[in-house]
């Protein structure tokens, strides 16, 4: 399960704005996982765009 989480294939930066405590709690989840914040953070978005495929357009295939 942990392989879930590692980043398969290429990768780019992104930018984004998080409430104080979410960036907190993803410092303390690298911190005591081991794995990096990339990897919880991109885990956690394909997680959601795979719930949440009514974001996208109709032509947008998703993950």
């Amino acid at each position: 399960m942990r392989d879930d989480y590692k980043l398969n294939g290429p990768v780019t930066k992104i930018e984004a704005e998080v409430e104080k405590e979410v960036a907190r709690l993803l410092q303390v989840m690298a911190k005591h996982s081991k794995l990096t914040q990339s990897e919880l953070a991109n885990t956690a978005l394909k997680r959601f765009i795979a719930h949440h495929k009514d974001f996208l357009p109709a032509n947008e295939g998703g993950l």
